[in-house]
């Protein structure tokens, strides 16, 4: 596996690139701070290392939000780095203490099956030593101060693709998390997965309305401010796309699995000449690909578009004023 190194943007900003990008923030005095750790302790002992070269000593952890492939490096950092303190927003930092959560709402609540339990689900558990701010006013999108290490951070709350998520903004770059993806990104795997839709499209319009000169997504590529507006316009229209397919789903009742697999195969359609990969070649894939349908109807449900009700035993999805 090729060393990794960490890429500076500005004089006290760093990232290790990879599949998921990973900040450093830099304190000054030759501490650093991490955001976010990755999948897994492999990862997580690469970026220990480019921490290492870079002349600075990891001292804190953020963790945008309780994602596996977000946290899955915390339990390596915090054992083999002395002192590192982690720091999460509430609500995240419970999944991440509890990491068991993760594919148990993914298996509808129940204890998950075991094909849901593997690192891309569920990361080991770690203790949070702080958390950031509070669970509404993060939901709300505000933005707040928080120091850290001698460092004085702007935290902005960008929930949807999970509930209490957040991003870190220091030095004109927007370390971003999952607030949104790079085009690549939405051309390889096309339907982006959220947990609540309007929360999702309200970050779109707050990272719109950001002035920062870079902005660092989880997945993609370091974007300027110069083409930022596209690429937030260009997650809009593949989350707006997806709520239209799951809409048409619906154009008969059906239950949660039965809309899924209508949705699946219209977008299976769709790919077939572009680099879009199948959404639902494993289990995990699966019940991921089928939360974000279920996003996508929470959302249809709340705009008074399609509604449930529970006909033949069954919990249905149909149009809002649908008879027989």
């Amino acid at each position: 596996m090729p060393i990794m190194t960490l890429t500076q943007i500005t004089e006290h900003t760093y990232y290790m690139p990879g599949a998921n990008n990973l900040g450093v923030i830099a304190t000054g005095d030759g501490g650093a701070i991490a955001i976010d750790t990755g999948l897994d302790k492999d990862i997580a002992r690469r970026f220990r290392k480019a921490i290492d070269e870079a002349g600075l000593t990891l001292r804190a952890i953020i963790s945008t939000h309780h994602h596996a492939d977000h946290i899955g490096g915390n339990d390596y950092l915090l054992r083999n780095v002395p002192d590192v303190r982690l720091h999460a927003p509430p609500l995240e930092a419970t999944f991440i203490e509890y990491p068991l959560l993760e594919p148990t709402y993914l298996n509808y609540g129940a204890s998950p099956i075991k094909p849901l339990q593997t690192r891309w689900l569920m990361a080991k558990g770690t203790p949070v030593n702080h958390l950031i701010g509070e669970t509404e006013a993060i939901i709300a999108g505000q933005s707040f101060a928080y120091e850290i290490e001698g460092v004085t951070l702007e935290i902005i709350g960008l929930p949807g693709h999970s509930r209490v998520q957040i991003g870190v903004v220091y030095e004109g770059v927007c370390f971003a998390a999952d607030g949104f993806f790079s085009e690549s990104i939405i051309r390889k795997h096309g339907i982006l997965y959220a947990h609540d839709i309007a929360l999702q499209l309200a970050t779109f319009d707050r990272l719109m309305q950001r002035s920062e000169a870079w902005y660092l997504p989880g997945h993609g590529d370091l974007t300027p401010a110069s083409v930022i507006q596209a690429v937030l316009a260009a997650n809009r229209a593949a989350t707006e796309h997806a709520t239209a397919l799951v809409l048409a789903a619906v154009a008969q009742p059906g239950d949660t699995t039965a809309i899924t697999a209508r949705v699946l195969q219209a977008f299976e359609q769709e790919i077939a000449a572009t680099e879009t990969i199948p959404p639902a070649q494993t289990i995990p894939q699966y019940a991921i690909f089928a939360g974000a349908v279920v996003a996508h109807l929470s959302y249809l449900e709340q705009q008074g578009v399609v509604e449930v009700v529970l006909a033949e035993r069954q919990l249905l999805w149909q149009r809002k004023g649908a008879t027989g």
